[in-house]
């Protein structure tokens, strides 16, 4: 066919037909796998990745990708310089971060009404964690989770386009 002459050539290679598509930006994986063929296999991903679309944002050892789905995940060994403290993934716009030898803060901003979920890379386990809104109150519906495999914080608590001061100590 003409499809196989343009790609013969091209010198492209030859045409290979797979179920998904797997696009690799920076830290970032995007995967779609079809389900309009005969092959039903699932597109695997080795870890340690954040699954992007999971409210919680889980640090995943490995990530199925079943046909009919798609995945948006942040490969964590992609992360340069994993001796810097950042935030990897967030409901927010992060504003104001200072880092120390052993602290890190930020503001993060979004709107009201929405919930925030965030994944922050730290050097150790945090030992004080404090988050306040613009009034300088506490947060009360913290959410907090520490991935020991991946020196990951999980911090959850609800938006604020005024922002939400986030402090962590180490």
């Amino acid at each position: 066919s003409d499809l196989f002459r343009t790609v013969s050539a091209a010198h492209a290679g030859p045409l290979v037909i797979k179920n998904n598509f797997y696009l690799e930006r920076g830290p970032y994986d995007i995967i779609s796998v079809l389900d309009e063929n005969a092959d039903g296999k699932p597109y695997v991903v080795k870890g340690p990745v954040i699954d992007c679309f999971d409210p919680q944002l889980p640090v995943l050892t490995a990530k199925t990708v079943y046909p009919g789905e798609q995945s948006l995940l942040y490969d964590l060994s992609r992360v340069p310089d994993r001796s810097k403290p950042r935030v990897l993934a967030a409901a927010s716009r992060n504003y104001e971060q200072h880092a120390t030898a052993n602290t890190f803060s930020f503001v993060a901003k979004s709107p009201e009404d929405t919930q925030n979920s965030m994944r922050v890379l730290l050097p150790s386990r945090p030992v004080d964690i404090v988050v306040t809104d613009s009034k300088g109150q506490r947060v009360l519906d913290l959410q907090t989770s520490w991935d020991a495999s991946s020196n990951t914080l999980y911090l959850g608590f609800a938006n604020s386009p005024d922002g939400i001061k986030v402090d962590l100590k180490w």
